[in-house]
């Protein structure tokens, strides 16, 4: 067993909350990133303690430690905080997964095996209070960026197989990259607008009822409880309370405006419209273009693909290759496209 190893990776963690914590602005979020960053040091101040029982000098935070420090602030800055405690927990589920195997290690007594059962509820909490940092603008953002970056890696493409100007090519993914921004912030901005609309009726109407008839309110709310897990009986008996706030249960406020929304959604996908037309806007034509534009959005693509994942819990890296592989199929399946309009059609 590697006690300094264990010591140093909790201290770091430590210090990384400490960090993202100094540098974060809203109240609750940083008091959250605090108690992390407590929970992480108690867990080092453990496994010290375990190794000076045993006469084992630990080491310190070295170079790499601190480089790997203001990497995690940097890249919290650019992507925003919930992809950097996606990135920082990515192993969260080993850790306590390991906590629990140590826990009934030989090699420890029977006091640092139930301080081992206690870090793995631990690791527990601290997904969950990870797993309360949300932030849906950084969502909308990597997966507009995905839209625009495949579907213009697939059109310039089948156009660079059409047509061998590399000029063109790039005025038209130009085209093509601003017409779909239109559309999907037009898109967003619609969808964002109605859900927010039918919503403030749903909250209009359950305020009517609740001047009408409280006991009809009463039992919808009884109906929602129970469909969430909570017991029948226990439903009724506190769904009365619940009726002055009922519109908020039954339909939460959308906070979301339209225009952020829209805005959001075309400065992403147009953001990963871009990439692909790039050597074609340097006038870099043929083949040599073509790789060029694959190289450059294959890696954009794997990089999105990779912080996909983190949003969504899966393998970053098995969701990188999945994507950089369907997004490459539907350039190489265009281009082809191109090339027979290109022989058929004299273009």
């Amino acid at each position: 067993m590697d006690y300094n190893k264990n010591y140093i990776e909790e201290l770091f963690d430590s210090e990384v909350y400490r960090r993202l914590g100094d540098v974060e602005k809203d109240r609750v979020t940083r008091i959250y990133l605090y108690k992390l960053s407590e929970m992480e040091r108690k867990h080092s101040e453990i496994w010290k303690e375990i190794a000076i029982s045993r006469g084992i000098k630990l080491g310190k935070l070295k170079w790499y430690h601190k480089w790997k420090l203001n990497f995690y602030v940097i890249f919290r800055k650019i992507f925003g905080l919930e992809l950097t405690t996606k990135l920082l927990e990515n192993g969260e589920e080993s850790d306590i997964k390991k906590y629990y195997e140590l826990s009934k290690s030989e090699e420890l007594s029977e006091e640092e095996r139930q301080k081992m059962r206690e870090l793995s509820v631990d690791e527990a909490v601290h997904e969950e209070i990870i797993s309360t940092v949300k932030s849906k603008d950084v969502s909308d953002f990597v997966y507009g960026i995905s839209d625009g970056l495949v579907e213009v890696l697939a059109a310039t493409s089948g156009l660079s197989g059409a047509f061998n100007i590399p000029f063109l090519v790039g005025i038209s993914g130009l085209i093509i990259g601003a017409s779909g921004t239109l559309s999907m912030a037009i898109g967003a901005y619609l969808s964002t607008k109605s859900e927010k609309e039918i919503n403030e009726h749903k909250r209009r109407k359950i305020e009517i009822q609740k001047l009408v008839d409280r006991k009809e309110v009463a039992k919808k709310l009884s109906m929602i409880l129970t469909e969430l897990g909570i017991k029948e009986n226990i439903a009724s008996d506190i769904s009365p309370q619940l009726v002055d706030v009922a519109e908020d249960i039954i339909a939460p406020k959308v906070e979301e405006s339209p225009k952020k929304s829209a805005g959001v959604t075309a400065l992403s996908y147009i953001s990963g419209a871009v990439i692909p037309i790039i050597p074609y806007l340097l006038g870099i034509g043929g083949l040599v273009g073509v790789i060029s534009s694959y190289i450059i959005s294959g890696i954009a693509i794997f990089i999105v693909g990779y912080l996909i994942g983190l949003l969504s819990s899966v393998n970053p890296a098995k969701k990188g290759v999945e994507m950089l592989s369907l997004g490459i199929l539907a350039a190489i399946g265009t281009h082809i496209l191109g090339l027979l309009a290109s022989y058929y059609l004299h273009i």
